[in-house]
């Protein structure tokens, strides 16, 4: 197969279905993945990747179509796990495999293999490589391999990418400025964003939970339906009071203080972490002004209306007998409380937060829309 072929059954349907199962669960049969490709087949899907010597034997045996094909092994002394080594790489040719997609990332490889020897092993063979790629280093290496295909594949996979709920469209776009075919890959869940992917220059987008496994699907249902079930409490922290109220599950004020803003980082602490200790809670919201990184619950800036904000952390260490505290900008954490009130869940909500300063927060479709480092709309 050439790679012009392969763009044009991608300019028929872009999506690309990888049917893959994790070694020992349910669906970990030949025959279950290929009744799980056989239906993305039958809604136009051309191109699929499949995992592993003996599903593919058992597709390559019923579906004549390009096959992307990988086989996951682990070596003792290297992290890479996908085609490691030329013994895969001959694996995946014996079997028919027309295209065979490899970790294109600078690590280690078991028994010293070089990408590049594989890329030139698979092109003798008369076979396409798709690189597998992590970050902007990685896409460098798969070009230097003379990879065909680059793939984001590894994206918040690998120690050296960042973790992530959402596809890495900033790869994406650097993959893309390379000249090479490029396909999306990596937590495609929702169709804009497929359509974003393509609209960038994807050539393709490779879709798997989102399309082959229920039981990430399910995780995902169950994690939105678990709500804490426990009284928290709730902080706001502004320029002029520093309010606390401790929450029932449903919502009832059960306790409530009041003070002047205390005029250091170091007292309002303190002040927190009494309310916390009287009423045992275990989770904490914090509202503060200023730019909040929302995982570290770190301010990193903070206008002077609220004194020495900026440089506070809010943090589980801080607060004995927490197991979770989470801190908000104070227009973030407005909108995110009143999308939790049944008048407006489900809604698009927008709010302003009118105090000594001024907040703005949107929430859309259940997600507080901040940047990354919990950047707020001004």
């Amino acid at each position: 197969m050439r790679v012009a072929d392969l763009l044009k059954l991608l300019e028929q349907c872009p999506i690309v279905a990888s049917v893959q199962a994790d070694e020992g669960m349910p669906l970990d049969l030949p025959a279950t993945i290929w009744a799980l490709a056989e239906s993305s087949l039958n809604q136009g899907v051309k191109v699929f990747r499949f995992q592993g010597a003996e599903n593919i034997r058992y597709v390559r045996g019923r579906f004549d179509g390009p096959i992307i094909g990988l086989i996951k092994k682990q070596y003792p002394d290297s992290e890479v796990y996908i085609t490691p080594t030329a013994k895969e790489v001959d694996s995946l040719i014996e079997l028919g495999c027309e295209i065979i997609a490899l970790d294109a990332t600078p690590r280690k490889r078991p028994d010293g293999a070089d990408l590049a020897s594989l890329v030139y092993r698979i092109h003798r063979n008369g076979k396409l490589a798709v690189a597998d790629c992590d970050t902007p280093a990685s896409l460098f290496w798969a070009e230097e391999a003379g990879a065909d295909i680059i793939s984001t594949t590894l994206s918040g996979y690998t120690p050296d990418s960042k973790s992530q709920t959402e596809p890495d469209f900033d790869l994406l776009r650097q993959a893309i400025l390379t000249g090479k075919p490029v396909m999306a890959e990596g937590r495609y869940m929702d169709p804009w964003q497929v359509e974003a992917a393509l609209i960038m220059g994807a050539k393709g987008v490779v879709i798997g939970g989102a399309l082959n496994d229920p039981i990430k699907q399910t995780k995902r249902f169950v994690s939105a339906a678990d709500h804490f079930t426990g009284p928290v409490g709730a902080v706001d922290i502004g320029g002029t009071w520093m309010r606390y109220a401790l929450i029932s599950a449903e919502g009832e004020i059960l306790r409530r203080e009041k003070v002047e803003t205390l005029p250091t980082k170091e007292e309002r602490l303190e002040w927190i972490k009494v309310q916390v200790l009287s009423d045992k809670v275990s989770r904490l919201g914090v509202s503060t002004g200023g730019t909040v990184v929302p995982v570290s619950s770190f301010v990193i800036e903070s206008k002077p209306v609220i004194p020495d904000n900026h440089g506070s952390i809010f943090s589980t260490i801080l607060f004995p007998g927490t197991e979770l505290v989470q801190a908000l900008n104070d227009g973030l954490a407005t909108a995110w409380g009143h999308y939790c009130h049944p008048q407006f869940a489900g809604k698009r909500v927008a709010t302003l937060a009118l105090g000594t300063g001024v907040g703005f927060g949107l929430v859309d479709k259940g997600q507080i829309l901040m940047g990354q480092h919990g950047e707020y709309p001004r």
